[in-house]
């Protein structure tokens, strides 16, 4: 069997990347006698963090999973209001494929020999464009399975009369223990690390960049680290900050078990990324969500103990979250997370057992 994992790898983003490792850890580990593969950016760090896998955009797939993230949405930009649709990477394999079966003709076998499975994704916003919902429709409706990792995306589902289940992201699963599990407690520290990202889509009249710097600057008293995930794709953040003190995820010079020690050492995570709070959860530490997009605010909705920082970008109302008594114990929330991204696992592969092994 040739399955190939598609997800926006290769992009140097911290989160991604641990995606990938728990993807191909889970999958090496629970289906025999397959040749995996993942799909994303050509980038020639991802080899070190993969240790039987090949990376190849031209793999041939018995199966395709898309693994983790937010594969369909639709943004508004704030340059021209214009709504763009985006379905993760541009170059995907599924249009490509489509394309070529197009080629083929129709009831060429290759179509049916290849299966679509999903595996702790998201869905949404659209903002009410068709043409994403119905991209979004097309692709899930005759996938091999579909597990999804928030309520919200399993509405949508159902909403368009998909099965689907209800997991969670994989991040939380057991399968990721492993990273963390040695990792010590420390005392608190005061450290604050701020997970910054770029955004080019209107959610808010404010700009949130520019209210965090303000908030850095009025607040000299307080140990401030930005903190960027992702490099590569966050060009404006590492202009902005060549003036603070910063930590940066550089995946080809430093592994995954450092950068994860070097988050242990802060208090308190601000986090404008999705698996940046996940982390700091992890790591039972206090956690302030951003709310540059809705799944900031659906993580919050599903640990309760995050703060979150709405999408007004109030700047006093920071200074309180900064300033109050967070909460940091968020293992009840997470041993939740952990049971449901465990059981989508798990099903997964009883579907998969029964489609290709007969089981």
């Amino acid at each position: 069997m040739n399955i190939s994992i598609k997800g926006a790898y290769g992009d140097s983003n911290f989160g991604d990347d641990l995606l990938m490792i728990v993807f191909e850890d889970f999958i090496k580990a629970n289906i025999k006698n397959s040749s995996l593969n993942f799909i994303g950016a050509e980038n020639s760090y991802v080899s070190k963090f993969l240790s039987d896998s090949s990376y190849s955009n031209n793999q041939k797939d018995d199966l395709l999973i898309y693994g983790g993230g937010t594969q369909f949405f639709s943004f508004i930009e704030k340059s021209t209001l214009k709504t763009k649709l985006k379905n993760n990477i541009s170059k995907s394999p599924v249009k490509i494929l489509k394309k070529v079966f197009q080629k083929l003709g129709p009831g060429n076998e290759a179509v049916t020999r290849f299966e679509k499975a999903f595996l702790g994704f998201g869905l949404g916003p659209f903002n009410n464009n068709m043409q994403a919902i119905e991209f979004a429709k097309n692709q899930l409706k005759d996938s091999l399975f579909t597990g999804v990792r928030d309520q919200v995306s399993y509405e949508y589902c159902n909403d368009w009369n998909i099965q689907s289940f209800l997991g969670a992201d994989v991040v939380f699963s057991s399968g990721f223990n492993k990273y963390i599990q040695n990792v010590p407690q420390v005392e608190d520290s005061g450290k604050i690390g701020i997970i910054v990202r770029d955004w080019e889509w209107k959610n808010s009249e404010a700009d949130y960049q520019e209210q965090l710097i303000s908030f850095v600057n009025a607040n000299p008293q307080l140990d401030v680290t930005f903190i960027v995930f992702a490099k590569d794709k966050d060009p404006k953040w590492m202009k902005r900050i060549q003036d603070y003190k910063s930590i940066v995820w550089n995946p080809e010079t430093m592994e995954i078990n450092d950068f994860i020690e070097i988050l242990n050492s802060f208090s308190t995570f601000i986090t404008a990324r999705y698996h940046g709070a996940i982390i700091a959860g992890l790591l039972g530490k206090k956690v302030i969500c951003v709310e540059i997009e809705p799944k900031l605010r659906i993580l919050t909705q599903q640990i309760p103990s995050f703060a979150l920082w709405n999408n007004d970008f109030d700047i006093p109302k920071l200074n309180d979250l900064v300033q109050s008594d967070l909460e940091k114990d968020h293992q009840k929330y997470i041993s939740e997370l952990r049971s449901k991204a465990d059981e989508m696992l798990n099903q997964f592969v009883k579907k998969y057992n029964s489609r290709f092994n007969g089981e």
